[in-house]
């Protein structure tokens, strides 16, 4: 395993291949890891789901903070620890030196690792990654233009969470990054052609 950033040697820390991914995966194969992803993508469609309706059933802010809040937690965590490394084979934390000084650390597969990696089970980690900041972020502009500020501060928490995890696996995935980059390109082009038709 190869460690990004500022080469640092992780040692014998290293990422486990998941059972089923021992040779490069077929895209007709099921899923090499149903319950992974299925966790992946449920705390965050949760969080947002319980966000919407918990006006409906209660009035009391606590249980609206305390619920949402949770399940992003536990969107965050089991995404940095769990599917960042079953799903994509890539993991990163932050951690501090003995200098006080703030240092992230990367782990991927080596090549022949990420060759095992099922292109289904990517492609729903990358798409579930970026797509939960947005959603969050369209929430607390919601909040903020009517002025319901406790209810931003609860969009602005889970934001910031959503939004770390995205972007420890940017820096982690160069991959990543170029397909951001591309991305981004094909929006902007599609929005100037598009307008000009």
């Amino acid at each position: 395993f190869h460690a990004d950033g500022r080469d640092v040697n992780v040692g014998a820390r290293e990422i486990p291949t998941p059972r089923g991914m021992e040779e490069a995966p077929d895209p007709g194969r099921p899923l090499p890891n149903p319950g992974t992803t299925f966790f992946h993508v449920f705390f965050k469609i949760a969080s947002l789901l319980y966000f919407f309706t918990c006006t409906w059933w209660s009035t009391h802010f606590a249980i609206h903070f305390v619920g949402t809040i949770v399940l992003c937690a536990f969107d965050f965590w089991w995404t940095k620890n769990v599917s960042g490394r079953f799903m994509v084979g890539m993991r990163y934390w932050n951690m501090v030196d003995e200098n006080n000084k703030e240092e992230w650390r990367f782990e991927h597969r080596d090549a022949e690792g990420m060759a095992r990696v099922h292109p289904a089970e990517s492609k729903i980690f990358w798409y579930a990654l970026y797509g939960t900041p947005p959603a969050w972020f369209l929430l607390l502009f919601m909040e903020l233009a009517r002025f319901n500020l406790d209810y931003a501060m609860i969009c602005g928490i889970s934001l910031s969470m959503c939004s770390f995890n995205a972007y420890g696996y940017t820096k982690c995935s160069k991959d990543a990054q170029a397909a951001i980059s591309t991305f981004a390109t094909r929006t902007l082009l599609s929005s100037v052609v598009h307008a000009l038709v």
